[in-house]
């Protein structure tokens, strides 16, 4: 009994660990190559039949914080492509600095991250820093990203 116990738990702890590996990978390819991220904070979201919404939050690397701290905006300059693809699917509008607009959170907050599962004080912490100067977002279809790097985050959302 206990060898089956073992064997089960080996399993489940392998398919946690592969389906955690494939979230990060899948939703690291839609941030831009040039925007350096470490690990993911949260990913979460909800699937329906053809439809979902949810957001990735990933940690921003030390050296791309100090890039933009050194740059600001001028570090996006060419930061439109993800990293899965320069199709136009996959390419960013021109980067701009924070406050998002108003229709991004005239319901709370902007759609994928309302339905992302993340706590009340990350989801805080990002609708904060997203209200004033100092972080940068942009969008394409059915997503929205925006850099935090005084809180060295990167949030990737989408809808649809």
């Amino acid at each position: 009994m206990k060898k089956i116990v073992k064997i089960i738990t080996s399993i489940i702890i392998n398919v946690y660990v592969a389906c955690s590996a494939f979230n990060y990978y899948w939703y690291s390819d839609f941030i831009p190559a040039k925007i350096g991220i470490t690990y993911a904070i949260h990913i979460g979201g909800e699937s329906h039949f053809r439809e979902g919404c949810g957001a990735a939050i990933f940690r921003l690397s030390d050296a791309t914080a100090d890039a933009i701290s050194r740059k600001g905006i001028d570090f996006f300059n060419d930061a439109i492509y993800s990293r899965k693809s320069k199709a136009r699917r996959y390419t960013y509008s021109s980067w701009k600095e924070t406050p998002v607009p108003n229709s991004w959170t005239s319901d709370g907050t902007w759609p994928g991250l309302d339905c992302s599962g993340a706590s009340r004080s990350l989801l805080s912490q990002i609708l904060l820093a997203a209200s004033k100067k100092g972080s940068y977002y942009s969008s394409k279809d059915e997503a929205w990203i925006v850099v935090i790097p005084s809180f060295k985050l990167v949030v990737f959302s989408y809808f649809g």
